[in-house]
């Protein structure tokens, strides 16, 4: 895969959820040479997008060079690392610019500097940010999407159908404007952290660690925050398009989590797809070299995502 993680992505390997593995490869791996974006692609680096708790919040974009004549579809693109760790510096999917695709990595607010909402309003900053400057960087407005994997994969979850919820929006700049998407590739993320839901990470119900630290405190404590974070409780008919990707063996999310979110968008009449792939774990391929291999693979995936976007983007 033409694709390049960085050394400080490689430093929260160990983090409570993984950083998405389909578009970035080599987790364990010694340190690559910076990113070189492919032919006919250009880096813009450290964007500022908006404010988050007093700080700037920066993008990493990737676009075409030379763009088409109508303006672009968008990506934005949400890292994991278990909300605490992870970076957006190095979550390149080339793969999509190649097909003319705007794509925006984003920063967002980490668990150990701001615990819940700070996450979800970061993310919905960024939307309202790409819509207001669509003309500058030659975006459509209207077709914008959102991808992420484990933690990434819950927040865009969230962007799905959490939609103009004033209370979530934040005052990081562009007041106003929508935060709607219009399509999400949620891969592997947790999806309703109730009790009722059973585990939505690893084999702990409402005292994870993890979740205490995004949440401030247990599920007794701060019920309200842990329940306004599970986008399986808020999914409706006016939500975008779900492309659910999970893996059958995952131990750190489990795909009943997938489940009960793809269960949830279905009966409120919104379109999903769950996509199982069979002999994954958490970063959608086998564990072990000597698993069986992951069905199906990485190419196939990047190609089931593609369509996906070009159905819901590029009508």
């Amino acid at each position: 895969m033409n694709t390049h993680i960085d050394a400080r992505t490689i430093s929260v390997v160990a983090a409570l959820l993984l950083s998405p593995l389909v578009f970035v490869s080599g987790a364990a791996e010694a340190p690559k040479p910076k990113f070189r974006p492919p032919p006919g692609q250009e880096l813009l680096s450290d964007v500022v997008f908006g404010t988050g708790g007093g700080r700037e919040l920066h993008a990493e974009i990737l676009r075409p060079k030379d763009p088409p004549k109508e303006p672009m579809p968008a990506v934005l693109l949400i890292h994991g690392g278990g909300w605490a760790g992870g970076s957006h510096i190095g979550y390149y999917a080339p793969w999509l610019v190649e097909k003319g695709y705007f794509t925006a990595a984003i920063e967002y607010r980490l668990s150990g500097d701001a615990k819940w909402p700070a996450q979800i309003e970061d993310c919905k900053l960024a939307v309202r940010w790409l819509r207001a400057n669509a003309a500058k960087f030659h975006v459509n407005p209207d077709r914008i999407g959102v991808m992420g994997h484990s933690a990434g994969g819950h927040l865009v979850a969230c962007l799905g159908t959490l939609g103009d919820v004033k209370e979530l929006e934040g005052k990081g700049g562009y007041e106003g404007v929508s935060s709607r998407v219009q399509a999400v590739v949620d891969q592997c993320g947790p999806a309703d952290f109730t009790p009722d839901a059973g585990p939505a990470v690893g084999t702990n119900r409402t005292d994870h660690p993890g979740l205490i630290k995004l949440f401030g405190g247990t599920y007794a404590e701060k019920n309200e925050a842990w329940r306004q974070a599970s986008p399986a409780l808020h999914a409706g008919a006016d939500a975008p398009p779900f492309l659910i990707v999970h893996g059958e063996n995952d131990k750190l999310v489990p795909i009943a989590q997938s489940e009960r979110l793809a269960a949830a968008l279905k009966k409120s009449g919104a379109t999903v797809e769950l996509l199982r792939v069979k002999n994954a774990g958490h970063g959608l391929r086998a564990d072990k070299p000597t698993d069986p291999p992951a069905e199906p693979d990485s190419k196939t995936l990047q190609a089931t995502i593609l369509a996906f976007f070009d159905k819901c983007l590029k009508k």
